[in-house]
């Protein structure tokens, strides 16, 4: 798929969890809500980087372990520490011949075996835009600007390229 074919929906964040709890499961692997946020969020940062369109329509804020998708926080918690058993409740899915599908598949490959801590503190670097937001006291648990994730994902494929 070709950037310039990409639609201008978005997903739910929860769509997107469930993309890569379906790829995890066909290569016999799990995630915990831990990585599952982390990857949404990256992919979603990605997404942006890529088009300047969003992944999913939900808000990230800027909570103490990094970003998180509340929604989708409060869709997984029950689950704990441990792997995420069961698709999560929602009306989306990702089409399979999308340019979202592709992003998600990409992002899995080169974050999913990464720890939930390793990946929270890969959001966590300095210059972030979990730091920047984080870092003014005021906006703490704030939503993080979508423009800020933009513009770092832009940055981070250019140093890429």
């Amino acid at each position: 798929m070709k950037i310039n074919e990409i639609s201008e929906s978005s997903f739910s964040a929860k769509a997107v969890a469930n993309q890569f709890l379906e790829m995890a499961e066909k290569a016999e692997d799990s995630l915990t809500n831990m990585q599952l946020q982390k990857l949404v969020y990256i992919a979603s940062g990605f997404h942006l980087g890529f088009t300047g369109k969003p992944l999913i329509h939900d808000k990230v804020h800027a909570w103490q372990f990094g970003p998180v998708i509340p929604c989708l926080y409060d869709a997984l918690r029950k689950f704990g520490n441990g792997p995420v058993t069961e698709r999560l409740e929602t009306g989306d899915s990702i089409p399979r011949d999308s340019f979202a599908f592709d992003v998600i598949s990409q992002v899995l490959q080169g974050y999913g075996k990464m720890s939930g801590p390793k990946l929270s503190a890969l959001t966590h670097l300095p210059g972030s835009p979990w730091h920047k937001t984080w870092e003014r006291d005021e906006n703490r648990f704030g939503v993080i600007p979508v423009e800020m994730i933009t513009e770092h994902y832009r940055e981070r494929l250019k140093n890429v390229a």
